[in-house]
């Protein structure tokens, strides 16, 4: 069994952090670069970092803030946010971006994201998924509402052989009461490709469970590293007491 990744997600509106709930209500967190100097120094697995307003303005990150932000880094780091151009790409793996998320983009052209994986290669190119129930499926919020089905656009990023999936239940962004497990249940059965789980983790149990339930991916989190005592170090504490298998 591969060791399973902690990953701090840091979420930013294009002045500071932010940390939303249920993708509505927003608190204001601070600065992203001290944040990711407190994760480097914590020995974290990865770090993502994401403008989550970029998109729906218009506008693109900031590459001088993300060059701050990886520089203060000595783990692999995603980037996300207004992702639109072969050049935003480019651009953000020249200033030390591991691996480049993108949602909106994504969404609304296949073929772009089939050329950039071809172009860049699948290991830089990362799938984000904002997951939300409607009746028995599970669809993508999204601000212009397109209500795409979370398994149709999961099947259509495989064929363009994507490199990982960030998925975060929206249902559970921000509440701290635990992963939701049927999502991705139904998630890892429609692709081999890494996943990161995100939202909902409030107590080291939160992450246990979602690895007994046999997801085997990478597990994402943020309102408990900002609004709890749990650190990263604290979770992965917990899990090799379970006798789960983490980075060191």
């Amino acid at each position: 069994m591969l060791k399973i990744r902690i990953i701090p997600i840091l979420t930013f509106n294009g002045l500071s952090l932010v940390k939303t709930k249920n993708f509505n209500s927003t608190r204001i967190l601070g600065n992203p670069i001290q944040s990711a100097r407190v994760y480097n120094s914590r020995d974290v697995d990865e770090l993502v970092f994401i403008d989550i307003t970029a998109s729906r303005e218009n506008r693109k990150i900031n590459l001088n803030l993300v060059k701050k932000v990886i520089d203060e880094c000595f783990m692999p780091v995603t980037i996300g946010g207004g992702v639109s151009s072969f050049d935003d790409i480019s651009n953000l793996l020249k200033i030390g971006a591991d691996k480049v998320l993108i949602k909106t983009k994504a969404l609304d052209d296949k073929k772009f994201i089939k050329r950039a994986v071809e172009y860049f290669g699948s290991q830089c190119i990362s799938i984000s998924i904002d997951a939300i129930k409607d009746n028995e499926n599970y669809i993508i919020k999204d601000y212009r509402k397109n209500n795409k089905i979370v398994n149709e656009f999961i099947k259509e990023m495989n064929e363009c052989e994507v490199g990982e999936y960030v998925i975060n239940s929206v249902d559970k962004d921000g509440c701290m009461s635990g992963f939701d497990i049927e999502l991705y249940e139904q998630c890892k059965k429609l692709t081999q490709k890494p996943i990161i789980a995100v939202g909902g983790a409030g107590v080291p149990e939160d992450f246990i469970k979602l690895i007994n339930s046999k997801f085997y991916g990478a597990l994402g989190a943020s309102s408990i590293f900002h609004f709890t005592q749990f650190t990263p170090y604290d979770v992965k504490t917990s899990m090799k007491e379970n006798n789960i298998s983490v980075r060191v």
